[in-house]
């Protein structure tokens, strides 16, 4: 993401946001020359900032460059709405891991992405990366697609308007496709991903819904495969019901 600098340019909160964003976004640690590319700003402007950061704790310094540091985590795990969701679902969330025996992933929307706020691993899974505190694409991911299924249709006609990015060659970036899919999830309480963010994974997604508003959204992960998926579709479903029960009455705003 590029911003210009100068007259009219970005002000000091909005270039820390992008700094810490793009460490954020990426799975590896981002050199000064990878981030004068991802954010547009000068070197020694990033050189400075960057090393303020970590001091600051929100950014830590690895041989290889910067990344984002545990400080910015541990800042919002403590919103109250959020705590109080993480500490309902958590009983739900280990119970789905014995039953399916695949990742289980507790998500919220932070600024139209699925942001991971919790993850337990089952036998199957061991070997997957792990993703708390990552956003994934709402259109490519289970989870993001039963968050999705809570928007208005003017904000998800808004979504779907923009360019729909191709993860894999089954990522669906058709906008009346995607619209369908949705629709169903509507109807069924059921989301799936067929890998489409990532090859060899896939997933199955239900709304946290309360008061008639999604809050979250819980899903499996796990292998590809139609008949894996469908198995865990119950399963699924059923949890995401009783924790929207648990929360009821309707928490605090969970997320941005």
């Amino acid at each position: 993401m590029r911003h210009p600098g100068g007259e009219g340019g970005p002000s000091v909160a909005d270039r820390v946001f992008v700094v810490l964003e793009s460490c954020a976004g990426s799975s590896q640690a981002l050199t000064l020359v990878d981030l004068v590319e991802r954010t547009g700003l000068p070197k020694t402007t990033l050189h400075r900032m960057c090393w303020k950061l970590v001091e600051l704790g929100m950014l830590e310094h690895a041989d290889n460059g910067f990344r984002i540091g545990t400080k910015l985590f541990a800042l919002g795990s403590m919103n109250p709405g959020l705590r109080r969701l993480r500490a309902m679902a958590m009983p739900y969330l280990h119970a789905l891991v014995e039953r399916t025996g695949w990742a289980v992933n507790l998500a919220v929307l932070a600024d139209d992405r699925a942001l991971i706020v919790e993850e337990i691993y089952g036998a199957q899974s061991q070997t997957m990366r792990r993703m708390v505190g990552g956003r994934l694409p709402l259109h490519a991911t289970a989870v993001g697609k039963a968050l999705l299924s809570g928007y208005s249709d003017a904000r998800l006609d808004a979504i779907l308007s923009t360019r729909l990015r191709p993860y894999t060659r089954t990522t669906i970036v058709r906008p009346n496709l995607m619209r369908d899919q949705i629709d169903v999830v509507r109807r069924t309480g059921v989301a799936f991903s067929h890998e489409e963010w990532s090859v060899g994974t896939s997933g199955v997604a239900s709304p946290v819904e309360v008061a008639g508003t999604v809050v979250a959204a819980i899903a499996a992960v796990g292998p590809p495969g139609e008949q894996g998926l469908r198995q865990r579709a119950g399963s699924v479903h059923h949890v995401a019901g009783a924790v929207s029960r648990a929360l009821d009455p309707a928490p605090a705003a969970i997320a941005a």
